[in-house]
């Protein structure tokens, strides 16, 4: 948050003594009121909901009924007051927020209004009508980031990032993810902060990089222990457990879970180790201890309901596992079809496509070959789409990772237009009890507005001159080298020019950091850049556009010669001196070529043919260049 500027805070001081005593009373309850609201706005009780309730029972009577700002403030708090894991809950929140969404004054308040929808849209998820919640959830974002409320954008994002998630969309969910998180840092909420590294650690578990979600739980596990937070220490521990068992430590994975379920079962939480109590189920029919995972399920089953049909989806594909072993074939139907309906309810395609497999199974050994088959081709088809939803996310989520530049960017100019924004409600809210102060004070109010507007102006184009270099390679950045691509291409257009481009990027630069470190990954960077600038000299520009991706514009080069000089570089780097990396350390590059053809009238699809073009030299064995 900026400072106030000296004389602004002259000014509030010359109104504040010029209050009655009867302001002062009012003044004194609303500042009471708005301290209890801050301290449930930073998360101080989203772990402990009897807390959350007693700060609302502090707040309603402090708050005047003709102060309508303050009394949606609270009903956008009750909303999130309600307790999933209890029986009804879910449905009594949906009904409060219908009932709110009713205020007749509402519309004059488009961000608790927003807040409203934004419970709504987060419990009807929870009920698991996923469809609807994605489609509010999008739709809340687009007016948040219209009304500029950082807040609500970042909270959005997150639920949003969340969902995502959970239904496979990798990217989609680190990108909403990852801004979520510049926004939360920003505005100083550490407890969210915790809670959305969380939320990050997960996807990439889900992605299947379980290394990288294991750093980040760990990381978060010291956090919470440190904090003294054992309940959310525990919750990482199952879910580190998780990730081994997707390593195949197994044994590892169940120590873990069994260390979870103790906890959880000597602090008395039914609903809490119900969840562990599924998940450990999982890890022990992997290891063939079916007795034993059917008693977890058993101890979770009279829990788990399908209000909750994450766990419910998962209980049941256990189930079904466990009945097939024991040969109680029409259990195990029975099983599908629970597990069937959740997971169609979640589009989780994953679980739909385990399922498939066990349902397979169970028809073979009923000697249903036509069933079976049928369970087969659907399996199958599910599978070649994950795969290729899998390879697209990969290649999404990579940029993505790398392209927070622009989010920063993005968030910073919000934080900044919602400090002003903030000023300005700090001095109509103090409006409302001297106006005739604010009115002789008006005109001055505008001229320092406007002066933080300009200085505003100023410091915004510094910021863009400084975010056209990309700070480790010294190279232009990505925003750079599509503007100057955008030209050239309209210049090849008018003047009948040849144009080309050239993508490429390290191949297997993962194995460099996880092999030698991140410095050696940043030099590693560094290098392709000098030996990209050693062969284009002045000629050609070069530019990295994220990661370890680079992007050439060759003005005035035709195919052949664009080949040509990519065939240069893959040559230089492959034959580089590598002497100053570590011993065995090597580097060969993949680059793509595409030119300007005659039916070209955008510039996006030409990009595209060269990073087409870059991933088949990648598909057909690297350190080649391919052209489209």
């Amino acid at each position: 948050m900026a400072k106030f500027n000296p004389f602004i805070k002259l000014i509030t001081l010359l109104i504040t003594l010029s209050f009655s005593s009867v302001s002062n009373a009012t003044l004194s309850n609303n500042a009471e009121a708005d301290a209890l609201f801050t301290r449930i706005d930073n998360g101080e009780a989203v772990y402990d909901n009897e807390l959350y309730l007693n700060l609302l029972n502090q707040i309603e009577p402090l708050i005047a009924k003709n102060d309508v700002n303050r009394q949606l403030r609270l009903a956008r708090a009750r909303c999130w007051s309600h307790n999933i894991f209890e029986p009804g809950q879910i449905a009594k929140a949906l009904d409060f927020a219908k009932h709110a969404l009713t205020h007749p004054q509402l519309s004059s308040y488009p961000n608790h209004k927003l807040g409203l929808e934004l419970c709504q849209t987060w419990y009807a998820e929870r009920d698991g009508d996923v469809e609807s919640a994605l489609n509010g959830y999008n739709n809340i974002l687009r007016k948040a980031y219209a009304l500029e409320d950082l807040r609500l954008v970042a909270d959005s994002r997150a639920m949003r990032g969340y969902l995502h998630s959970f239904q496979g969309n990798f990217s989609q969910a680190l990108e909403d993810l990852i801004s979520a998180q510049s926004l939360y840092d920003n505005l100083d909420l550490p407890i969210f902060v915790e809670i959305n590294l969380y939320e990050i650690a997960k996807a990439y578990r889900r992605f299947g990089d379980q290394k990288s979600a294991i750093r980040y739980f760990r990381k978060l596990e010291q956090i919470k222990r440190k904090n003294n937070n054992f309940d959310s220490a525990n919750t990482m521990l199952a879910s580190i457990a998780i990730a081994e068992e997707e390593l195949g430590n197994l044994h590892k994975s169940k120590a873990l879970f069994e260390q979870s379920y103790q906890y959880w079962q000597k602090k008395g939480d039914d609903s809490l180790k119900a969840t562990v109590a599924v998940n450990i189920a999982g890890t022990l029919i992997k290891l063939g201890e079916f007795k034993q995972a059917k008693k977890y399920l058993a101890e979770a089953e009279p829990i788990i309901l399908e209000n909750d049909p994450g766990f419910y989806s998962y209980m049941h594909l256990f189930y079904a596992q466990i009945y097939l072993a024991e040969k109680q074939l029409e259990q195990a139907h029975n099983s599908v079809a629970l597990s069937r309906a959740a997971f169609s309810s979640l589009k989780n395609a994953s679980g739909l496509a385990q399922l498939l497999q066990i349902e397979t199974q169970i028809f073979r050994e009923q000697g249903l070959w036509q069933r079976a088959f049928n369970s087969q081709s659907a399996y199958i088809e599910i599978h070649n789409q994950l795969d290729d939803k899998l390879l697209s996310s990969y290649t999404t989520e990579m940029r993505t990772r790398f392209n927070t530049e622009q989010i920063e960017n993005e968030n910073r100019h919000l934080i900044e237009n919602q400090q002003l924004r903030e000023l300005e409600l700090t001095m109509l809210e103090q409006n409302k009890l001297q106006q005739g102060i604010i009115i002789a004070l008006g005109g001055l109010l505008i001229v320092i507005i406007s002066l933080f507007a300009y200085k505003q102006s100023q410091k915004n184009k510094l910021l863009s001159a400084l975010a056209l270099t990309d700070d480790l390679t010294q190279l232009p950045n990505r925003r750079y080298i599509y503007n100057k691509a955008q030209r050239c291409f309209e210049e090849a257009l008018i003047y009948e020019r040849p144009l080309s481009f050239i993508a490429f990027d390290a191949d297997y630069f993962k194995r460099v950091n996880d092999t030698y470190g991140h410095e050696v990954g940043d030099n590693t960077l560094k290098f392709l850049a000098d030996s990209c600038r050693a062969v284009l000299g002045t000629k050609y520009i070069a530019a990295r556009v994220g990661g370890e991706e680079f992007l050439v514009v060759l003005p005035n080069t035709d195919k052949a010669q664009a080949i040509n000089v990519a065939e240069e570089l893959v040559q230089r780097i492959r034959n580089a001196n590598f002497s100053s990396f570590p011993e065995g350390f090597s580097i060969t590059i993949s680059a793509g070529v595409s030119s300007i053809e005659v039916t070209d009238n955008k510039l996006l699809p030409l990009l595209k043919r060269a990073d087409d073009a870059l991933y088949n030299a990648k598909h057909q064995g690297r350190d080649q260049v391919k052209s489209l």
